[in-house]
């Protein structure tokens, strides 16, 4: 493997961990709400419930 492809891969591994990371801390401390185009997203996680996802689609 190309090391330019090799070092690409490590960086897209590093941002996807810095987002995942990102997303836990913001569900941990209240939630975190995103809408986009009518569809509403919230991710919370609690220790004693774990992870929970909601998806919510509102008509126009």
């Amino acid at each position: 493997m190309p090391s330019k492809l090799q070092t690409s891969g490590w960086i897209a591994c590093g941002i996807a961990l810095v987002a995942l990371a990102a997303t836990a801390m913001a569900s941990f401390s209240g939630g975190l709400h995103i809408e986009a185009g009518g569809v509403h997203m919230t991710v919370q996680a609690d220790l004693d419930r774990g992870l929970q996802l909601v998806f919510a689609a509102v008509e126009g």
